[in-house]
């Protein structure tokens, strides 16, 4: 079973946003008992619950993230995703930085879709900006999954490479 994990800051906005849409659309391709999908941030404050933002612009498209807690990444966590899907360069550095054995497993998110961009953090700024941010993550997510399915089953691959050996 494939494993993602989408990694933002504080892990209340972007990241649980992209768990859910990933979520949604499994579920329209009937693959959702077939993944596991999570999210962690690289700064985040284990416990805090999502965004006031984050809750609303899910709720109005039918999604509950009521019960999202926020949560760092970990080297256990990193260990057991195939794939982990970062927002900023930042991100992306600060982990193949902290955890370096996993660093082949981390991506930029907008590389999915042969971009160069980030996922910019709309906390503070207008409902509108998360809207948007909502919308992105969709185009990215729809339009990058050949991309992410083949890095998560190679990823897979890996994994179980790393727990024959550890």
């Amino acid at each position: 079973m494939p494993s993602l994990l989408f990694v933002c800051s504080a892990n209340q906005l972007r990241s649980p946003l992209a768990e859910v849409v990933f979520r949604s659309q499994l579920e329209r391709r009937g693959l959702s008992a077939g993944w596991q999908v999570g999210s962690a941030g690289v700064w985040a404050l284990e416990g805090s619950p999502a965004a006031r933002a984050a809750l609303q612009t899910a709720a109005s498209r039918g999604w509950n993230l009521a019960q999202h807690v926020a949560r760092p990444v970990t080297e256990d966590l990193l260990r057991g995703a195939d794939l982990v899907l970062v927002m900023e360069r930042e991100h992306l550095e600060a982990l193949r930085e902290s955890f370096p054995r996993f660093g082949d497993r981390i991506h930029l998110m907008s590389e999915m879709v042969g971009e160069a961009g980030e996922v910019e953090d709309p906390i503070g700024l207008p409902l509108e900006r998360v809207r948007s941010l909502l919308d992105e993550l969709e185009r990215i997510l729809q339009a990058g999954w050949p991309r992410i399915r083949a890095l998560a089953e190679a990823g897979r691959s890996g994994s179980a490479a790393d727990g024959a050996q550890g």
